[in-house]
């Protein structure tokens, strides 16, 4: 990680008591990667497009970096695009690594895992999750909507399992 130092913190004059506290500075992967796309490629206009691109996913990532201290874990991120919502967990049974897992109003979508808690959100932000809205798995799950999407998923996972035919699970999800 980066420090950015005061002007009083760098000179000696600072007051004894006053306690040093550095300014973390958030980057993302691919934010680093294009501030270093000139001296890798020598190509001007390639760099500036990629740092123009890069730019809205190293502001949400800076944001949600810096308000929740560096461990935005469980926070809420609405797509841009869709009713579609993504947050950072740690991954169950493997410890040090984390899920980006996903949601909509019909229940949990799917999850990636990744190595590193800085990977994770920057994975939910470059896939356009950009909208941070805390409380948002709590509202959508207490939804008739949401109640009748888990059940159809235990359906599927039954008939997956070899537990019911497919038809079965058809005729099942239309009672429902």
């Amino acid at each position: 990680m980066n420090f950015e130092a005061t002007p009083a913190e760098q000179s000696n004059t600072a007051e004894p008591d006053q306690a040093f506290k550095p300014r973390l500075r958030y980057r993302a992967a691919g934010w680093l990667r294009a501030n270093t796309a000139f001296a890798r490629t020598g190509n001007k206009g390639f760099a500036r497009m990629l740092k123009k691109s890069t730019y809205p996913v190293q502001k949400v990532y800076r944001y949600l970096m810096e308000t929740y201290g560096g461990e935005p874990v469980g926070v809420e991120c609405r797509n841009t695009d869709r009713q579609h919502w993504g947050f950072v967990a740690p991954e169950p049974g493997i410890p040090g690594q984390y899920r980006v897992q996903y949601f909509d109003e019909d229940g949990f979508t799917g999850h990636n895992v990744h190595t590193t808690l800085d990977d994770a959100v920057e994975t939910m932000v470059r896939e356009g999750y950009r909208i941070v809205e805390p409380g948002a798995l709590d509202k959508t799950a207490a939804t008739s909507r949401w109640a009748r999407g888990v059940k159809v998923a235990a359906l599927r996972q039954r008939c997956q399992e070899g537990l019911m035919s497919f038809s079965d699970m058809v005729e099942a999800i239309r009672a429902l």
